[in-house]
């Protein structure tokens, strides 16, 4: 009986990401990188139309000025999805379902 050891390397790999993507910090640090992506887009530098506020631990809130706002976080969720970890993309997913709702209520 053998062990792939290149079997067992992607599990702890895989589980390390896995934990390290549960941190609220891991997930307040890929927040700030798509706002910063979205407000590039959108040329927003004095923050007027993309504000992310946090609201405690591991909580963050986007608040948009307009539809094209919103629709410049999605774009910018789906720049840095693939960079993300899995639990991350998997939050960002559903983040972004929620963002399409709020676009059409603009």
């Amino acid at each position: 009986m053998g062990i792939d050891i290149k079997g067992l390397d992607y599990v702890q790999n895989y589980l390390n990401e896995l934990a390290s993507s549960a941190d609220p910090n891991s997930f307040n640090e890929w927040a700030n990188r798509v706002r910063g992506t979205a407000k590039g887009i959108c040329n927003d530098p004095e923050c007027k139309r993309i504000k992310l506020i946090k609201n405690g631990y591991g909580k963050v809130k986007f608040q948009f000025a307009d539809k094209e706002a919103v629709d410049r976080v999605i774009q910018a969720i789906n720049t840095h999805l693939n960079s993300m970890p899995t639990v991350q993309q998997e939050i960002f997913k559903g983040f972004t379902t929620e963002l399409e709702k709020i676009k059409r209520a603009f």
